[in-house]
């Protein structure tokens, strides 16, 4: 009889534990998701990121324009050379 109360005891204590571990859990996941802590989440991402973007957005200019030139020196034709009969 007494290790049945140790055990029932102990899966109240363990039940009553989760059950208080569960609800703060719950608890600070609907903390998070309060509009105004998503909204402060967010900017702070988009700050966070912003210079990768910037730096991506500068990078592929460059590319652009080294590519334009590229292609300017390929298919300019040289002035007073004709593109032959038209």
């Amino acid at each position: 009889m007494f290790k049945r109360v140790v055990w029932f005891g102990s899966g109240v204590a363990a039940g009553a534990g989760g059950a208080v571990w569960a609800q703060r859990k719950v608890r600070a996941q609907l903390d998070r998701a309060r509009p105004t802590n998503l909204a402060v989440a967010a900017g702070e991402r988009a700050r966070s990121a912003g210079g990768a973007v910037r730096d991506a957005v500068t990078e592929g200019r460059v590319a652009a324009r080294q590519r334009e030139v590229e292609l300017r020196r390929r298919y300019e034709r040289p002035r007073g050379v004709s593109s032959g009969p038209r």
